[in-house]
């Protein structure tokens, strides 16, 4: 994300995709910025209620986006527009494949993007 996408920075948004037929797909989308808390809280307490859904935090220091596709565990990333990390729990030897917070962590890491100036610290961030 280069500095002069300003357009970008600030804003929470929630892409959800559904199944309409054999073939086709909707994706629906939806934004706000991120003072609003309590719209991207229940984002993410939904997350597994819907088919296919993802979370994303833009900020000026990057993006954090958390994916889900029905069930739980989902997968938390961040990027700061030229190299992404996914999150794992500290001291964790699972392979990066493999999905490793709890709804309970994705939601404060996901939440604390929302007022930090820079990613957060915790989880521990492993580069794809």
């Amino acid at each position: 994300m280069g500095e002069g996408d300003a357009a970008s920075m600030d804003v929470a948004e929630r892409l959800t995709t559904r199944r309409r037929g054999l073939f086709r797909k909707v994706v629906t989308r939806e934004a706000v910025g991120v003072g609003d808390r309590e719209t991207v809280v229940r984002w993410l307490r939904g997350l597994h209620q819907e088919e296919n859904q993802t979370v994303v935090i833009h900020r000026p220091w990057g993006s954090i986006c958390v994916v889900a596709d029905g069930r739980a565990p989902t997968d938390v990333m961040v990027t700061d527009g030229d190299r992404m990390w996914y999150a794992a729990r500290p001291g964790s030897g699972l392979p990066q494949k493999l999905p490793q917070l709890s709804p309970d962590q994705v939601e404060h890491v996901m939440l604390d993007a929302l007022t930090s100036d820079t990613p957060p610290r915790w989880p521990e961030w492993r580069e794809f």
